[in-house]
């Protein structure tokens, strides 16, 4: 049901009302239960699934456990096909729950933990769950770690990499002050903001929060600094200066480069409202927020309701947080939005999991909307189990992935299963055909300091990469294995090198600047 709505996370693709076919769809994990929470596309039409794993050497899963729960990463390709799979972790446990690209194209990892500091977790433990980030170059070599917390419990909700080079993280924390954290707590759960250097140095930390609690759902740098976006129960305390409207609101908080608190906005109903994105919509000059609410009427500063328990929730605002757009989405059940993006013609995709009124059951859904809010298509996707979609995103290719948990046996759409939970991917097309790229070989980044990500858009046997001077000295050599392969010239002087590669369908080369 349309009440109103918008989008976020720019992709270049127009999607109509193709029928949504399910291309392909996986089961991963070993014996026990795997936990996903994170995934991001890669320059090679796949993506990077990031989450935590219970299991040792079993099902799917080739690399054995060191505690608990390990951080647990899976590279597919885009036919859903395994690259490499990657876990570290201590002797408890540890919840990967964010991962983002870097611009020297490794990753940084991002959650908490409660292992002690051993083989692999190199970072002590300072109270019940310390934030835990962990930096890892393009060959999943881990370059440095890095641990925050204080005597409390402190859980990190996301990471992201600044234009400075460093890192913005937000988390929970019920932590009172200590050597890393300056500010006592003001109540149940506070905001706690820490700034680093590209090393994970602490710049500055701030904390904020309420006489209740407080928790980040997502953050996003803007020109003037940061946008933090929460969930609060907590009346004007501690430093919060803006009354809410009942049960959990919206807090939106905007922050300098310094983290200073410059201003504050709430939205909210007399009921619980649940904030999940929080994005910018540069085309409208606007922002986009995203979440799910159980108002039964419309009161508040929403114009809108839930028609059944929870249902999805998006309000369009102008640069100053005022409400332009409001909008809310029924699809029979109880809807909780999990993730959002936002295509390149003021459509967006509304993605997450569904509650049946009778049965109680989780399964996948989604939408597509147009920018007047109402649904081009939508699809659902279930076993007889939960599924708990997690993250959709756009490929290159012009596909759509949804990854989540499943705990369901094989269905129409589920046809494997490796423990009790299992990471479940599923892999759509949204239009006749997936869009064919031109056969050719690209290179990301180009100029690079070091690492350079060699993309092979096609299909081989077998193939070979070789790397050449300008006087066409041969520097190095490996064979091929899968779409992309990692190229390191962080040894070599600066200057101009040739990527040659040669496949049973191309023989072709791409220049790449060292700087």
């Amino acid at each position: 049901m349309k009440r109103e709505l918008f989008g976020l996370f720019l992709v270049m693709f127009a999607f109509s009302g193709y029928g949504q076919k399910v291309v392909w769809e996986k089961s991963i994990g070993g014996q026990h239960s795997e936990y996903l929470f994170d995934m991001t596309s890669t320059v090679d039409y796949g993506f990077l699934l990031a989450g935590s794993s219970l299991s040792d050497k079993t099902g799917t899963k080739k690399i054995g456990g060191q505690g608990s729960l390990d951080y647990f990463l899976w590279k597919m390709d885009q036919n859903g096909e395994e690259e490499w799979q990657w876990s570290i972790g201590g002797d408890g446990q540890d919840i990967l729950k964010s991962i983002a690209m870097t611009s020297d194209v490794g990753y940084i990892l991002g959650g908490y933990s409660d292992s002690d500091k051993g083989d692999y977790k190199l970072v002590e433990n300072k109270g019940g769950n310390d934030l835990w980030v962990v930096k890892i170059n393009a060959k999943e070599g881990v370059e440095w770690q890095a641990g925050y917390g204080g005597t409390g419990d402190d859980r990190l909700v996301e990471i992201q990499q600044t234009s400075d080079g460093g890192y913005i993280i937000v988390a929970s924390t019920n932590s009172p002050a200590s050597e890393e954290k300056q500010a006592s707590g003001f109540g149940g759960l506070d905001i706690w903001v820490i700034k680093t250097d590209n090393k994970g140095k602490v710049e500055w930390e701030k904390t904020f929060g309420g006489l209740y609690n407080d928790e980040p759902r997502s953050i996003l740098q803007t020109d003037k600094g940061f946008i933090i976006g929460a969930v609060s129960n907590s009346p004007v305390s501690g430093n919060k200066r803006k009354e809410g409207f009942g049960g959990y609101d919206w807090w939106i908080l905007e922050l300098d480069f310094k983290g200073q608190l410059m201003n504050e906005h709430v939205f909210g109903s007399n009921q619980d409202d649940e904030l999940n994105s929080l994005l910018i919509i540069e085309s409208d000059e606007g922002y986009l927020l995203t979440g799910n609410t159980f108002a039964t009427e419309a009161n508040g500063n929403f114009n809108v309701a839930a028609a059944t328990d929870s249902d999805f929730l998006v309000v369009k605002t102008d640069l100053n947080f005022v409400s332009q757009k409001q909008y809310t989405f029924d699809l029979n059940g109880s809807e909780f939005l999990t993730s959002t993006v936002l295509l390149d013609n003021d459509n967006f995709l509304l993605s997450g999991y569904k509650v049946d009124k009778k049965s109680r059951k989780k399964s996948y859904v989604s939408i597509q909307v147009d920018g007047e809010g109402d649904v081009v298509w939508k699809k659902e996707l279930s076993t007889d189990g939960d599924d708990l979609l997690r993250k959709a995103v756009v490929t290159r290719d012009g596909g759509i992935v949804f990854a989540g948990n499943s705990d369901g046996i094989k269905s129409a759409h589920k046809k494997t299963v490796q423990g009790r939970n299992d990471y479940w991917i599923v892999k759509l097309h949204t239009r006749d055909e997936l869009r064919k790229p031109e056969i050719k070989i690209e290179a990301f980044p180009n100029p690079t300091d070091g690492f350079t990500q060699i993309v092979i858009n096609h299909e081989y046997k077998e193939g070979t990469v070789h790397v050449f001077d300008l006087n066409g000295r041969l520097l190095h050599s490996e064979e091929l294995k899968y779409d992309m392969v990692i190229v390191d010239l962080s040894d070599y002087a600066s200057g101009t090198y040739v990527i040659n590669v040669k496949t049973n369908i191309i023989n072709t080369s791409v220049k790449v600047i060292k700087k």
